[in-house]
């Protein structure tokens, strides 16, 4: 943990208010530069352009994987976690393969075409990154809201219908209130990886969409050499990690038992 995360963050930290233009401590100075670079039109609209992306592809995994989690945990059958290895089995694959596979898949010369003479042109696009988001990140929707609605008492659901309430009412008044827990752990768990993701824009977008994720690995000089600025790299990665121990604060307050948890 100390060699690994500790000493690396710190690191971040020192370089963020550093000027250099390589790794090389010797010739670096201390300075703000980083701060002013960061904060600019072109960094805040890629930010805000990560957000809302996110923010879509969040929507459309409750949209999903609230029912597909609700069937599931209603079924009267011995083992219903069997039905969730359905989505678990893809993420045994290099996520690379998946992403690049659903990609061509969405190009007009594709598979499904020459199969279904169906043609899906809309590869580069950013209803292409939100959809190979969704298809990516569903399971971590669904895990978490699962979890909860399964450890739900039957009883309580009894005793709404006892009382009068029709199966909707019962729903509303009772089962989804005890499943918020479940949807907040799901909408961090995948809002944070689709704001920071730099793989799936770049592949699917084909380098032309540029998202805070795209951003910090240019910086970080993983992508063009031209484009590398240690300083505003080490600070932007500062702030989404800031953001993503927030957010894990946050799921510790929200459900501190770890009922969301597998």
């Amino acid at each position: 943990m100390l060699v690994f995360i500790l000493i690396p963050i710190v690191l971040l930290f020192v370089i963020s208010f550093l000027e250099m233009r390589s790794l090389n401590f010797a010739s670096a100075r201390f300075s703000f530069a980083a701060f002013s670079k960061t904060f600019n039109s072109v960094y805040i609209n890629a930010f805000v352009k990560s957000i809302v992306l996110a923010a879509i592809a969040t929507a459309f995994c409750i949209l999903i994987g609230y029912p597909l989690a609700y069937i599931v945990s209603t079924l009267n059958i011995a083992n219903r976690f069997s039905f969730l290895l359905i989505l678990i089995m893809p993420m045994f694959t290099n996520m690379l393969l998946r992403v690049n596979t659903i990609n061509k898949l969405l190009r007009p010369e594709s598979f499904l075409k020459n199969l279904f003479g169906i043609s899906l042109n809309i590869s580069g696009s950013e209803t292409a990154v939100v959809l190979v988001m969704v298809l990516m990140y569903l399971p971590f929707m669904v895990f978490p809201i699962f979890t909860v609605l399964e450890k739900i008492d039957p009883s309580l659901l009894e005793a709404s219908r006892d009382l009068g309430a029709n199966n909707f009412k019962t729903f509303l008044k009772v089962t989804l209130p005890l499943s918020l827990k479940g949807i907040s752990s799901g909408i961090i768990m995948v809002f944070l990886p689709c704001a920071t993701s730099f793989t799936i824009p770049y592949i699917v977008s084909e380098g032309k969409m540029k998202l805070i994720g795209n951003i910090i690995e240019d910086k970080m000089g993983l992508g063009n050499v031209i484009t590398t600025d240690y300083p505003v790299g080490s600070l932007l990665s500062i702030i989404i990690l800031i953001a993503v121990m927030g957010s894990l604060w946050l799921i510790s307050k929200i459900d501190a038992e770890g009922e969301t948890l597998l």
